[in-house]
């Protein structure tokens, strides 16, 4: 692998190495490769590994100094994990703190391999950088600075990138060896505790089942052997909260409690004397199956997770067979609880990269999705700004469908498509003989979405005589219709939005400050898209995906230049126009990847000039890749075989809350190549309630 630098010709090798001694240090790194690789409960931690890394590191280049910068999981921030002196760590710092801010950094890890730069300190110094990674992600990036009679070839650095991945290997094996050895440890505290739990309570249980024995001697006396039995199931069913329902060996319904009831929405005089297989809950298969087995076996089925077959409940069952006072096998009693909500709860978690139909991970998204989230439960007015093709109207969306108001109407009007007088009466309404053509009542759309939201799109271009209206509207709740003078009520949350800059406008007198004043108690304002270029791979893969479902092409994704000039273009129509964009090249395109001769001409022209300059400065990739961890932050660089274009599948991770049918999950499976936990992140859940769902549709 050879390194890419035409400023530094300093570095380059004046004549091709000796073939027999590149050939001997190949030879001598394999051999020492050899004890690279460790017993994973032998090792001293991180630091021995980048220190034996940094070893090998200066047998095959002198380093006049060398530092290893790890990335956070969760935030995605590197950090110095290792140097060559305290005083190296410092400098390091300032040089990646400087690469970073002008993109150079980013640039080095989509190369994923050994590049050298000019120092940013000033001094006559060249910098080495080498991403660690693997083919499950980005794990940090070494920095070094080679010597000044360091020899630089093909082989030196193909050698140095085998010694990287092989660091990041080990970097990667020792964090998953360190997680399930916490994970056993935990595992381990939890069984101790459940024994400890279950021997108190098979003793507490051993004393009243005694005691039992001697009230039952006891009460035979006085009341019979039955009446004392029905008494005490009847006392125990009633304390306890999960749904019990007993049937004798021939399955037929002996006794259910009162949850039971409630699961089956039947009473118990009803349910009572018929057969198991006549009863139909949540989850009915699972729960059939249960009691056949613990009737035919006599042994008992252990608590296991069930989903109905709709996927709308998810359900604990479990079975004992049910003993006689004579110790006889009579038989069973299934015990039965509800965890949907717990369910729904961890899809929610899983679910953090979107909010219904936006899609982001840059941070200026995830913090507007947490406000979205916050502002979908109350009431309060919300004004949306942003240039036009931003998605305010997605937002309004959100905040409808998100909160209290979901099941009630959502209504959308657009100020700007009618006159002064004919919004007045698509807002409020007119009553018959308002004006010429008003030959009926007709009711406004404030009265339309009583119980619901109306979203005011363009708001700031609304005349002043409407602008009265609508602030006495949002001070009191009251309007009336055009021709009347009843007041009327209307329970109607408001969003508002415009791409106009109200403050210019109320300074120019067209735009008044107390309206604007009252729509602006919560402002969202939505970002260009050339502010979040991160998040462009993915609304591409978006998209990309809607455009095969519903113009039936089969495009597998775009190629490393589509994707460099979709990056760089400056997008002044935003999401929408990034939408038709892709649209234009999937309907040339049909099938395969996007290239850069799908793409709109005019979006060719100017940026690429901009692209190039920018990838002059380091400031744009060579190639934006997806994080195929689903995990984090930005991109992640992977190989790319020699000679082959780069394809950039982005995977979303929660986007689009797709519906899991059966089609849609063998759709994802198939355009996954097979690959189960791919498929999971491509519908935006997690593995396993992919693998859930399958089961209740019966997908092998």
């Amino acid at each position: 692998m050879t390194h890419v630098n035409d400023d530094t010709p300093e570095l380059q090798q004046t004549a091709v190495p000796d073939e027999r001694r590149a050939t001997l240090a190949a030879l001598e790194l394999a051999a020492t490769l050899s004890h690279f690789e460790q017993r994973l409960d032998r090792m001293d931690g991180v630091d021995a590994i980048l220190g034996e890394t940094a070893t090998k590191v200066q047998g095959l280049v002198g380093m006049q100094a060398w530092s290893f910068f790890l990335v956070d999981e969760e935030s995605g921030d590197f950090s110095c994990a290792l140097a060559s002196s305290p005083r190296d760590r410092t400098r390091f710092e300032r040089e990646v703190d400087s690469l970073i801010e002008d993109k150079t950094f980013a640039w080095a890890l989509g190369r994923n391999r050994a590049v050298v730069i000019p120092s940013t300190t000033g001094a006559n110094n060249h910098l080495l950088l080498h991403p660690l990674a693997t083919s499950s992600g980005l794990w940090g990036m070494f920095a070094g600075i080679p010597q000044k009679d360091a020899e630089s070839s093909d082989m030196g650095f193909y050698l140095l990138t085998v010694v990287f991945f092989s660091c990041a290997s080990m970097l990667e094996s020792y964090t998953l060896y360190r997680r399930l050895q916490h994970a056993n440890e935990g595992l381990e505290q939890q069984v101790a505790e459940r024994t400890s739990a279950l021997v108190e309570a098979n003793t507490s249980l051993a004393h009243e089942v005694e005691e039992r024995r001697q009230a039952e001697k006891n009460l035979r006396k006085t009341l019979g052997e039955k009446e004392s039995y029905r008494q005490h199931l009847e006392a125990v069913f009633s304390s306890i909260k999960d749904a019990i329902i007993s049937v004798d060996l021939s399955g037929v319904v002996v006794n259910l409690n009162a949850a039971a009831e409630e699961m089956l929405q039947r009473n118990a005089e009803g349910v009572v004397g018929l057969h198991y297989t006549e009863l139909q809950p949540a989850c009915s298969n699972a729960f059939h199956d249960v009691l056949a087995s613990t009737l035919a076996s006599g042994t008992p089925v252990r608590e296991f997770r069930a989903v109905s077959e709709d996927g709308a409940h998810v359900m604990i069952l479990g079975s004992t067979p049910l003993i006689s006072l004579d110790d006889e096998f009579s038989g069973a009693v299934l015990s039965g609880r509800d965890i949907t909500r717990l369910a729904t709860l961890e899809e929610q978690l899983r679910e953090r990269h979107s909010f219904s139909n936006l899609i982001g991970r840059s941070k200026v998204m995830q913090s507007m999705f947490g406000l979205l989230e916050n502002l979908a439960a109350y009431d309060t007015t919300v004004l949306v700004t942003g240039e036009s093709g931003t998605g305010k109207e997605l937002v309004a969306e959100a905040l409808h469908y998100n909160g209290a108001r979901s099941g009630g109407p959502l209504v959308k009007v657009n100020c700007t498509a009618l006159s002064e007088s004919l919004l007045e009466s698509e807002l409020f309404g007119h009553v018959r003989g308002a004006f010429t053509g008003a030959v009926r009542d007709r009711a406004g759309r404030f009265e339309t979405a009583e119980g619901g939201t109306i979203f005011l799109d363009e708001i700031g271009d609304i005349s002043m005589r409407i602008q009265v209206l609508l602030l006495r509207f949002l001070e009191s709740k009251e309007f009336e219709r055009v021709g009347d003078t009843k007041p009327r009520r209307a329970d109607v949350r408001i969003v508002a939005a415009t791409n106009a800059d109200l403050g210019r406008r109320i300074q120019e007198g067209t735009f008044r400050a107390d309206l604007f004043y009252r729509l602006n108690v919560t402002n969202i304002h939505l970002p260009p898209l050339r502010e979040r270029r991160e998040d462009i791979p993915l609304l591409v893969q978006h998209f990309t995906e809607r455009c095969n479902r519903e113009l039936g092409t089969q495009v597998g994704g775009v190629d490393e230049g589509a994707m460099a000039a979709l990056v760089s273009a400056p997008w002044p129509g935003n999401v929408r126009e990034l939408k038709h964009t892709l649209e234009h090249a999937c309907v040339l395109c049909r099938q395969g990847y996007i290239s850069p001769a799908h793409l709109p001409a005019e979006l060719m022209q100017v940026p690429s000039a901009q692209m190039a300059a920018g990838r002059d400065r380091g400031q744009v990739p060579d190639m934006v890749l997806a994080d195929s961890s689903g995990s984090g932050n930005g991109t992640v660089p992977t190989a790319t075989p020699a000679g082959q274009n780069a394809v950039n599948f982005i995977v979303p991770s929660g986007f689009g809350r797709k519906k899991l049918d059966e089609a849609t999950i063998r759709d994802a499976i198939n355009q996954a190549g097979g690959n189960k936990a791919l498929a999971a992140r491509m519908l935006g859940v997690g593995r396993a309630t992919l693998y859930r769902k399958m089961q209740a549709l019966k997908i092998s």
